[in-house]
Order: structure tokens, then C-alpha cells, then sequence
């Protein structure tokens, strides 16, 4: 039953939730922190060369958000059971089993995005954007990136298994020596700085393989090293059943297709965006980079939460993973309000980095940081929701049915219609992508309030 708002806020502190939430959270919000610094680090370094190459990455991006949706989808079905088997007397078979059917199917997304990156990249950029330049570049920007997705598809697995058994420092260490090597390249290499060559676009691209690979080798060598579920030998690779397949589908299938369509749906935003003009198209981009900052905190919170939840669920404790839920909530809410006016003091800060921008472009995204900081709370409370909460027992149905029908029936269609039929400003286009969040957060906190996520799945 539902606790009701006040009791809710008024809930007595609990130590053990606060003691076991920091614990895994804080490695996940620094490996967040850093990953979202190198996606900024690279903006920043392709911005130097200007609106069109900064578009032209952002663009081309896409198709990669799309390939990390399908492997953050299989990853965190897998987490989702892994934790549930450590809850489960820390079942070390079956996390090896929720292992090896992640693996296999994040090849196959790997498998196919490589082809499209390398092989239709041309065509894929025609619809991508109108202007030829920004074609050329991201075209080029493709055919070299892709060649890091089958390292990804391999490191995302076992980053994820690894945190969902508690183990969070090494991923985040990995994350930290590859994105400090990324950053480096990046940062002489790409504008040509300490007497080194200008690069450009095709320097930022092989940094970020190399960066991917230093990654996975880190990875296995921490697995082999951590005396856990995964020690980076063969043994891992454990044959799931026939059951736990078609089981693990029933959770994957829902969140790939809701983490696919949710990137489609970005895309169309992105679309969108790019219909007014190219000043636009690089406001949005650096919005979204500045915006994975910003969101930092939450999905951190919603990540650990829904891991702590699941470890309780696998245990049998339903009643302690309910309250730990609402907990969630109130503290991510609370976290969300407090931080608004931060975000919007800050805003001319956030942007210092980008001075080779338009001066219209510039003042898009001033506009855009303003707006989500007012909503900030809103897309921290949908994170913990869709992302933790109602993941961690498996509703991945509910999670997925909210996440698109909510884009697709709200988001998409108002801002869609405002950038191309209406062809209103920036920033009122901008505000049309707010309202999807708004109205997620009251169908989001009603599915948490009916329970149906609260299941044992082991």
C-alpha cells in the first residue's frame, strides 16, 4: 500500500539504507562524473573547429546513443538477475549464467551497429542532417568510432556484473585511466596544441578506441583480480538453461525496445533541432553533453538504488525493498530541488568552455540549461523510476510502456510540430521536450505505487 506524501517525507532516517547506498554510489557517481567530463572534454576540443564539426559529431552520435541503449538494455537485464542471485546467498553460478547471456547478445547488437556505422554511415548521415558539411564530417567521424563498439559490448557486461555483486571501484577506476587517456590525446592531438599536428575529427575518433580498449583490458585484469563472481577466467562463461534464456529475454526484450525507441525518439529531437539551422543543431549538442552533468547525481542514486532494492528482493525481504524505495524517491526529490537553483546560477559557467560557439548558439543553450534546471528534480525522480526502482524486480514492461508511450505520445509530437510545422524559437521548441518529463513523473510514481514490480526472480 502506498505510504501517502507525508509519510513519505517524514520518514525516520535509516542508517543501514544510507550506509549501504553510499557504498555504492559514490564509485558510480565519480565513473558518471568522468564519463560525462570526457563526453564534455570532446565537445569542447571538436567545438574548437567549429558549429558544423560540432554538429556533425553530435549527429553522428546518435546512431552510437542508439548501440549503447542496446547494450545498457542487455546489461542491466542481466544486472537485474545477477543481483537478485547475489541476494540470494550470493548464488556465484547463477551470476556467471546472468553473465554469459549478456555477453551473447550485446555481440549481436555490436555486430550490427558496426555495419551500419561502417557501411551506410553516408546514408545514415543524410537523414541526420541537411547540410553538406556536417554530412562529410560525421560520415568520417562513423567509419573511424565504430571500430570501438565490439570493445564496448564487452566492457559494459562486466562493469555492470561487477557493480550489481557490490562491486563498484574497479569499474570506476577503469573509467577513470581510459577516460584520463582520452582526454590527453584529445586535448593536444584535435586542435593541434604543444607544438603537435591539428587532427581534427579522425584524431577524436581513434582516441576514443584507444581509450575503449584500455578500458576492457583493465576490466578482465580487475575481474581476474577480484576473487568474486567474476574472476576473468573460463569458468565465468557459465551454459544459463533453456528457461533462464527465454526468461531473461522477457526482461531484455522490453528494455531494449524501450531503450532503442527512446533513442529513436532522441534522435527525432535531434532532427528537429537541426531543421533550424546549424547554430541549433550545436546548442542541442551541447546540451545534451552539459545535461549528462547535470544528471550525474541521479543516475548514480537510481543505478545503486535499484541495485540495493534488487539485492533485498533476492532475499525475500519485499517489505524492506518497498520502503527502500520510497526512500529513493524522497531523497532524489529532495536532491533535485535543492540543486535548481545551483544549475541555474551556474548556467554561464557550464558554457565558459564553449567560446568559439555562435553567439546565438550560445545563447540556445543558456536558454535550454535554464529550463531543465527548473525540471531538474522531475528527470532525477523519472531516472530512479524507470531506471532503478522499477527494474529492480523486473517490470520491465511497466518501465518501457511508461518511457515510450510518454516520448512518443507527448514529447516527440509537441516538439516535432513546434521546430517544423510551427517553426517557433530555440528555446520554445526546447520547452516542448520539458513537458514529456512532467507528465512521466505522475505516471511513473502511480506504476511504483501498485507493487508490481516487487518480485523475486530467483
Amino acid at each position: 500500500m502506498f505510504p501517502g506524501i507525508r509519510n513519505v517525507l517524514l520518514q525516520r532516517p535509516d542508517r543501514t539504507f544510507v550506509n549501504k547506498l553510499i557504498h555504492l554510489v559514490l564509485p558510480m557517481a565519480l565513473q558518471q562524473l568522468l564519463m560525462s567530463s570526457l563526453f564534455i572534454f570532446d565537445t569542447i576540443f571538436v567545438g574548437g573547429l567549429g558549429d558544423a564539426y560540432l554538429g556533425a559529431v553530435g549527429q553522428a552520435g546518435n546512431l552510437t546513443m542508439l548501440m549503447w541503449c542496446g547494450y545498457y538494455a542487455i546489461s542491466s537485464a542481466g544486472s537485474i538477475y545477477a543481483a537478485q542471485y547475489w541476494g540470494k546467498n550470493k548464488d556465484v553460478t547463477g551470476v556467471r549464467k546472468a553473465f554469459t547471456v549478456s555477453l551473447l547478445f550485446n555481440a549481436v547488437i555490436a555486430v550490427v551497429f558496426f555495419a551500419i556505422a561502417f557501411f551506410l554511415r553516408d546514408f545514415l548521415m543524410q537523414i541526420l542532417s541537411r547540410d553538406p558539411e556536417v554530412r562529410r564530417i560525421g560520415s568520417l567521424y562513423l567509419s573511424i568510432v565504430c571500430f570501438a563498439y565490439p570493445f564496448w559490448a564487452v566492457s559494459s557486461v562486466i562493469a555492470a556484473i561487477l557493480r550489481s555483486v557490490g562491486i563498484t571501484k574497479m569499474p570506476m577506476i577503469a573509467s577513470v585511466v581510459s577516460s584520463v587517456v582520452n582526454i590527453a590525446i584529445d586535448s593536444v592531438l584535435v586542435n593541434g596544441y604543444l607544438g603537435f599536428p591539428k587532427l581534427g575529427v579522425p584524431v577524436a575518433a581513434a582516441s576514443t578506441i584507444l581509450a575503449s580498449v584500455i578500458e576492457l583490458v583493465l576490466l578482465l585484469i580487475f575481474a581476474r583480480r577480484s576473487d568474486g563472481a567474476l574472476d576473468g577466467k573460463f569458468s565465468d562463461f557459465v551454459r544459463p538453461e533453456k528457461s533462464m534464456v527465454l526468461q531473461f529475454l522477457k526482461t531484455a526484450l522490453p528494455l531494449a525496445a524501450k531503450d532503442q525507441l527512446w533513442a529513436a525518439g532522441v534522435t527525432v529531437y535531434s532532427i528537429a533541432f537541426a531543421a533550424l539551422g546549424v547554430a541549433s543543431t550545436a546548442a542541442f549538442n551541447v546540451y545534451n553533453t552539459l545535461g549528462e552533468f547535470m544528471n550525474v547525481l541521479f543516475v548514480s542514486l537510481g543505478g545503486a538504488g535499484g541495485i540495493l532494492i534488487g539485492h533485498e528482493l533476492g532475499a525475500g525481504e519485499i517489505a524492506r525493498a518497498k520502503n527502500y524505495a520510497w526512500r529513493l524517491i524522497r531523497l532524489v526529490t529532495i536532491s533535485g530541488i535543492l540543486l535548481c537553483p545551483v544549475f541555474i546560477l551556474l548556467r554561464d559557467v557550464m558554457l565558459l568552455p564553449f567560446p568559439n560557439l555562435t553567439q546565438g548558439a550560445l545563447q540556445d543553450a543558456k536558454g535550454a540549461l535554464l529550463l531543465m534546471s527548473f525540471i531538474i528534480w522531475a528527470k532525477g525522480i523519472n531516472f530512479t523510476n524507470m531506471n532503478g526502482i522499477l527494474r529492480s524486480g523486473g517490470d520491465t514492461v511497466g518501465a518501457a510502456a511508461i518511457d515510450i508511450g510518454m516520448l512518443w505520445l507527448v514529447g516527440v509530437p509537441l516538439t516535432t510540430v513546434a521546430a517544423m510545422v510551427l517553426h517557433l524559437p530555440f528555446t520554445a521548441v526546447f520547452a516542448m521536450t520539458c513537458v514529456e518529463e512532467l507528465v512521466k513523473v505522475g505516471v511513473g510514481i502511480a506504476r511504483v505505487r501498485r507493487y508490481k514490480w516487487a518480485k523475486v526472480l530467483v
